[in-house]
């Protein structure tokens, strides 16, 4: 953990040092472009991402394994728009290969059992959503009680 900073440091300097070594092979405004289209993928990655995962999540018939397997795919989702998001080749490179299904699935089956999926419990049992209606006497059916 604390050579966190100087291996992010060093990553960086790689990242430029490709963008200036692509940049000497087709120009500028080639490398330009490329970094533009890189940031406009990895945000579509990340919005599809947040979106599969709500949508996932809010199923009503879905089950444990899939919402967690939708969760996983979303998580790798938004991972891989991240290093589109980062300018340079080696970035890019991890997020063309964390996009290939055959790693995904590999993965996954890492991540999925780690994913806590179900119901939410209280320390009396299980938490019901309920929503509460105050009823009026005067609405109530039936005989009314003798006034004095």
């Amino acid at each position: 953990m604390r050579r966190l900073p100087s291996v992010i440091f060093v990553v960086f300097i790689l990242e430029l040092a490709s963008l200036v070594w692509l940049g000497s092979h087709i120009g500028v405004l080639p490398v330009l472009a490329i970094t533009i289209l890189d940031v406009m993928i990895g945000s579509a990655l990340i919005r599809k991402s947040g979106t599969n995962i709500f949508t996932v999540m809010r199923a009503q018939n879905a089950d444990a394994k899939a919402v967690s397997s939708g969760a996983v795919n979303g998580i790798f989702d938004a991972i891989a728009g991240v290093f589109f998001i980062i300018p340079g080749l080696f970035s890019d490179g991890l997020a063309l290969v964390l996009l290939m299904p055959w790693l995904r699935r590999r993965l996954a089956g890492l991540i999925e059992p780690r994913i806590i999926v179900g119901r939410h419990r209280g320390p009396h049992g299980p938490i019901i959503d309920a929503k509460a209606v105050e009823i009026e006497e005067s609405v109530l059916p039936g005989p009314r009680p003798a006034q004095d």
